[in-house]
């Protein structure tokens, strides 16, 4: 079976799982997309705050791919909540925001 990633359109809040890295626009709104790893699974269409945390994470960089031991992409903040705290801890500590936005533990 070939490898399918994640494609991401913040805009129409939709994915959809397509092979090769090449670049995707959106069938919806034809916009560009953004790929999000083979990891990615989107939340519901509806759950406006989780859409703007996965918008948080893809603009920041942060893609969602399977590690060498096949157990998921890591720690990936849910609430916007866990989004502003990493953020705040990044500005504090001078660390790029996608290493705070993975950071399981701030405090570790």
């Amino acid at each position: 079976m070939p490898h399918r990633s994640a494609y991401v359109c913040l805009p129409c809040r939709s994915s959809f799982k397509l092979g090769g890295r090449r670049e995707r626009v959106c069938p919806r709104c034809a916009r560009p997309m953004i790929h999000a790893g083979d990891a990615f699974e989107a939340p519901p269409r509806r759950d406006r705050e989780a859409w703007r945390v996965v918008a948080v994470l893809l603009n920041a960089g942060v893609r969602f791919h399977q590690r060498c031991c096949g157990c998921g992409p890591g720690f990936r903040p849910r609430t916007l909540r866990e989004v502003r705290e990493r953020m705040a801890y990044a500005r504090r500590r001078g660390e790029p925001i996608a290493g705070a936005l993975v950071r399981p533990d701030l405090y570790a």
